[in-house]
Order: C-alpha cells, then structure tokens, then sequence
C-alpha cells in the first residue's frame, strides 16, 4: 500500500499535478474514464500508456492495424468498474505496447539490414560480371592479335607471288568474242611451326617430362650414392658447386637486366642461352676432371643436370606466381581478397628462401671437401679423381 502511494505521487509530480489523460476529462463517459481523471496514479499509467501507443505507432508498418487494437482494447478497458481491473488492465496494455514496438524495431532493423546485403551482393555480382567481361575482351584481343601476326607473313608471302594468268581459248561460235583473263591466286601455305618447337611442345604436353623426371630422380639417387661410397664425385669442392649453380642464375640475371634495358629479346634469350650452356659445359669438364669410367661420368652429369634443372624450374614458377594475382572468391570483398593475396605472396617469399636454404646445404653436402678453392685450381685439368 505505502508503495502504491509513493509511486502515485511520483506520477503526479511527472505530470505536473495536472491530473491530465489522453483524453479529455471534461468528456468522461463511464467508469474507467472518470477513475483515471480522479486517480493520480492510473492519470499518470494512462500517460504513459499514451507514450507507448505513440511510439509504437511510430515504429509499427501497419499502423491501422494497431489502431483498431487499441480500439477494441479501449472497449475492453470501459468494462472495468473497479481500480485495480484498470490498474490491471492498463499496466497489461503498456507492457504489450513496448514489447509491440521491440519487435517492429526489430523488423525494420532486419529488413534494412537485409536491403544492405542485397546492395552489397548486387555490386559485388556487378563488380564480378564488368571484371569478367574485361576479362574476355582482353582475352579476344590476345587472339585476334594471334591472329594477325600468324597471317602476316603468309599475306607477305602472297604479295610476293606475281600472279598468273589463265588466257581461256575463243569460243568456236563467236570468234570475235575474247574472255578477259583472270587472276588466279595460290592457295595461302599454312605456317608450320619448326619442328624443335613441335616436339618440344609435344614433350610438355604429354607423359615425358614425367618418366624424365622420375629416371632423372633414380639416377641421381645413385649418383649419390657413389659419391658417398667415394666411387664417384658429383663436386669436389663449394667452388666447384659455386660455379656450376651460379651460371645459370647469372644468365637469367643478365636477360633481366637486358630486358630492362629495352634490348631486344634475341638479346635476352642469347645471355640466358649462354648461362644456361656455359652451366652444362661446365659441368661436364668438371665430371671428367674428377671421375674415371664412363658410367660415374654418365651418372654425375645426369645428376648434376637434373638437380640444377628441378631447382631452377621450381624457384622460377614460385617467382613468377609473385607478380600475379589469384582472382576474387566467390562472396570476397576485395579488401579482404587484397589481404589474400599479401598473405599468400608472404608464404611464397619465405617458402622461396627456404628451398633456397635447403639446396644449398645439400649441394654442400655432396661436395668432396668442404672448402673453397682457387678458380684456377677448379678450371685446371687433372684426370685423377678428386
């Protein structure tokens, strides 16, 4: 009871001891109307229930709807003819009206969330279909220009050929009559490609590099395997290996080097062409130098050759993936595929230094001493073996 009137008197005081209601008291026509304008408790529950169907007027999208629920809820309410069926009444309406405009918050907060997400998705999906279609322009432009540079030296080839003329015999019935001559073209030669380019194509696209690899592997297997039961020498020493591993990279070097300069590319392949031979001939002085018998010189080169080859082929693919970029994920943003990308290329650069590490301490490992030596030592001809 003593907290009935405490919290009637807090009401008062919020409105003012106006006694005021939503409605005009001046006009009230039963019970509950009467008690409310009297009562400064159920005044103040009757304001506050007017705030709550305000608001949830305000959030709800079908405010008819509520409208006619307070309607028949005020039908309800003029039934009471005690207090405590209004206090009861009242209060019950005001807890429904708030939990009432919860969940129209809620609704509207979930489909503007959703209206969000459909624009989202909806640039993303543009996003995706303008990059594809970049991408197809571009790809028919490469073909085109494919195209061309394969027609050029067969209409070159076609201008070059003087035309011939077919003189057809008169006519026996109209001897004055004379058929102008036509040209007649050749038919245009299909451009073959050379056949070192033929079979080199062939060798990637099937099963060989394959079966190469793997007699490659078995044979360098051995090769090792006489090197440490000293029947064979892969290296004599660190500079021998320093060498024959160096010369490859310096010709690749000086390609890069030329390209940048803007040289032209029979420039840059002859400087990587010229490593890469420089490396094999080297290689092969450096195993009859130091082996006896055909087959540890055979096994040694093979060995050395396959081991170079793997290394170079493998750090030359993870290079090249650092300067290209994998494509968006479905549902990626491009931020995020940005941090892909960062993340990946971070993984190749370290995947890059540690195979680096490991070759050159198992290319130490198969060296016969573990030492450096003069150049002219290494580049001196001495049949014995090391």
């Amino acid at each position: 009871m003593m907290i009935r009137k405490a919290l009637a008197l807090t009401l008062a005081l919020v409105t003012s001891s106006s006694m005021a209601a939503s409605f005009n008291c001046s006009k009230a026509a039963n019970f509950a109307e009467s008690s409310i304008c009297k009562d400064g408790y159920l005044s103040g529950v009757d304001n506050i229930l007017g705030r709550a169907y305000q608001k949830a007027l305000d959030e709800t999208e079908h405010p008819d709807d509520l409208r006619q629920s307070q309607r028949e809820w005020l039908s309800v309410r003029d039934q009471c003819t005690t207090q405590k069926c209004l206090d009861q009444t009242m209060g019950a309406r005001v807890t429904f009206l708030d939990n009432y405009s919860r969940v129209e918050k809620s609704k509207a907060y979930a489909a503007e969330e959703k209206l969000r997400k459909d624009e989202y998705e909806a640039q993303r999906q543009a996003e995706e279909l303008a990059s594809s279609q970049r991408d197809e322009q571009y790809r028919i432009a490469q073909e085109q220009s494919r195209q061309q540079r394969q027609q050029s030296p067969q209409q070159h080839q076609v201008a070059q050929t003087p035309p011939q003329s077919v003189q057809p015999a008169p006519s026996s019935q109209n001897p004055a009559y004379v058929v102008p001559a036509q040209q007649v073209r050749p038919a245009q030669p299909v451009a073959e490609k050379p056949a070192v380019l033929r079979m080199w194509q062939a060798f990637w696209a099937g099963p060989a590099w394959k079966y190469t690899l793997l007699i490659g592997s078995l044979i360098t297997c051995l090769a090792i395997w006489r090197h440490h039961t000293e029947a064979a020498t892969i290296y004599t020493d660190y500079t021998d290996a320093a060498i024959t591993n160096a010369l490859p990279a310096i010709g690749a070097v000086s390609a890069l080097i030329l390209r940048w300069l803007e040289m032209p590319g029979l420039v840059s392949g002859i400087a990587l062409g010229t490593g890469i031979i420089l490396a094999i001939a080297y290689a092969v002085f450096a195993t009859f130098r130091t082996n006896q018998g055909a087959l540890s010189i055979t096994l040694v080169i093979v060995a050395k050759l396959t081991l170079i080859t793997v290394f170079y082929a493998v750090i030359g693919m993870l290079i090249a993936s650092l300067f290209s970029n994998s494509a968006r994920r479905k549902g990626e943003s491009q931020a995020r595929a940005a941090a892909r990308n960062s993340r990946e290329k971070t993984q190749t650069m370290a995947l890059i230094t540690g195979l680096s590490v490991a070759y050159t301490a198992f290319t130490a490992w198969v060296c016969r001493r573990p030492e450096f030596t003069s150049l002219s030592e290494c580049l001196e001809f001495d049949t014995a073996p090391a």
